[in-house]
């Protein structure tokens, strides 16, 4: 014989076990067969705990602040240096004498030219340039920001275990 997990079928077979068990213990005493059977039944035993535990609680916080902004401007700067660059530049003229005759007997035709000596010198010159630069500049502000701030509390909890078991209580009839 073959049982599916009928509660039923486990009820009847339960109370027929402990019936035959009461009747053939309780065979002998004339006052055992008259007195009725316990009443078996299903129950629930519910066990229960309470314990703290840990929990973490973010609150937020309002956080206002003065702090110094710092922002750039662009000034430029002008100025001058001294270079000296060679240029080639005439620095005197010298006569030049020629004669026709080198042995200065007359009638000699003798000229004089001038020449311009040059040479390469250094001339003082101011070149302009420029430079550009960030300034910094300074300001106070107002900044508000919110925060998030953990905190640790301890929360009361319960831990409740639910087991099947068996209820066994008097005959209600008597």
């Amino acid at each position: 014989m073959r049982l599916r997990g009928s509660h039923v079928h486990a009820r009847v077979i339960i109370i027929a076990v402990l019936a035959a068990a009461s009747r053939v213990v309780a065979a002998g005493d004339a006052e055992a067969v008259d007195r009725p059977l316990p009443l078996m039944e299903p129950a629930i035993v519910e066990y229960r705990w309470t314990f703290v535990a840990p929990e973490w609680v973010v609150e937020p916080r309002n956080v206002d602040v003065r702090a110094v902004i710092s922002s750039t401007w662009t000034k430029r700067i002008d100025y001058g240096t001294l270079e000296f660059p060679i240029e080639h530049r005439a620095i005197a003229r010298i006569p030049e004498f020629r004669c026709k005759y080198p042995d200065f007997g007359l009638p000699n035709e003798c000229r004089t030219t001038w020449r311009t000596v040059y040479a390469d010198v250094p001339v003082a010159v101011i070149r302009r340039d420029h430079v550009d630069i960030d300034v910094p500049q300074w300001q106070w502000r107002d900044a508000h920001t919110t925060v998030d701030v953990p905190r640790l509390v301890w929360k009361e909890q319960q831990l409740v275990v639910s087991l099947p078991a068996v209820a066994v209580r008097p005959d209600p009839a008597r």
